[in-house]
C-alpha cells in the first residue's frame, strides 16, 4: 500500500510578525505642573489654569496618536482589499 499524500513535498511558510510603532515624538510623556498654592484661592487662581492647559496639551497628544492608528489601520485595510 501507498501512501501518495506523503509522496509530495509541502512547501514550508516563513510567518513574519511586523510591529510598527507610531512615531517617537508622537507619545511623550505629559507635563505635570506642580501645584504651588499656600491657599485655595490662589490654588484656583493660579494653579488650575496650569492644570487645565497641561491637561489640554496632554489630551491633544492622545487625540494625535488616535488619528496617526486610525488613519494606518485604514490604509491597512485598503491594501487588504
Amino acid at each position: 500500500m501507498l501512501l501518495t499524500g506523503c509522496a509530495n513535498r509541502t512547501e514550508l511558510v516563513a510567518t513574519q510578525v511586523v510591529v510598527k510603532l507610531p512615531p517617537a515624538g508622537l507619545i511623550v510623556p505629559c507635563h505635570k505642573p506642580e501645584i504651588q498654592g499656600t491657599s485655595p484661592l490662589i490654588t484656583a487662581s493660579e494653579d488650575v489654569p496650569k492644570l487645565k492647559a497641561a491637561l489640554s496639551k496632554c489630551a491633544q497628544q492622545a487625540e494625535d496618536y488616535l488619528q496617526w492608528r486610525a488613519k494606518h489601520e485604514q490604509t491597512k485595510r485598503e491594501e487588504n482589499d
